[in-house]
């Protein structure tokens, strides 16, 4: 959630311009790139919430994609994620945002020493973005600063909701970040390039 920045008054026209498109007919079967289409030009914005008294706007824009490797920008950061047939991996190393097989319980090693696991299936979200179904959430754990973040994939619209909590060693308190979605435009990356 770090990746997340405050973005001037030219940040919420791109952000206005980012209107719903067509998600993922329900009758084929889910892949992890459906999860997250990672097509050169997609772009998501997030209304995040950090517990202070005004929302901060995010854009997520797909800046490259060679048809195996992605450059994804969020603010100044900027990521690289490798998609394969099995998953959605970070390069080089055995982290994974999406893995298959999606199915209820399934675990794979995730981002900065967590471990994930697919704990829903079949979700229907609602954001201001608009209404998604055949949603899934999976949940990293552990890691070396025991952050937890709940992230919520929509076929055919990328992440619609993130959630990521920090607990205090010193005391029990927690800090949780929130990103919801409030407008994406993407295009699907076509199973035959996969």
């Amino acid at each position: 959630m770090t990746s997340f920045v405050r973005f001037s008054a030219a940040s919420l026209l791109i952000a206005a311009a980012c209107a719903p498109k067509t998600p993922a007919p329900s009758s084929s079967a889910i892949e992890p790139a459906d999860l997250y289409p990672l097509h050169a030009g997609n772009a998501w914005s997030y209304d995040v919430d950090t517990g202070e008294a005004s929302t901060t706007l995010a854009v997520t824009r797909v800046e490259t994609f060679d048809g195996r490797i992605a450059e994804v920008h969020t603010g100044h950061t900027v990521l690289r994620y490798e998609v394969l047939v099995e998953g959605i991996r970070v390069p080089p190393r055995d982290e994974w945002i999406l893995r298959a097989p999606l199915e209820e319980g399934a675990t794979w090693p995730g981002r900065g020493g967590r471990s994930a696991r697919l704990i829903a299936t079949g979700m229907r979200v609602e954001t201001l973005a608009g209404t998604f179904e055949r949603c899934m959430e999976v949940l990293e754990t552990g890691g070396k600063l025991e952050v937890e973040v709940r992230t919520v994939y929509c076929p055919g619209v990328g992440p619609v909701s993130v959630d990521s909590t920090m607990r205090s060693n010193l005391s029990d308190r927690a800090l949780t970040v929130s990103a919801r979605l409030r407008g994406y435009e993407v295009s699907p990356v076509p199973s035959s390039r996969r």
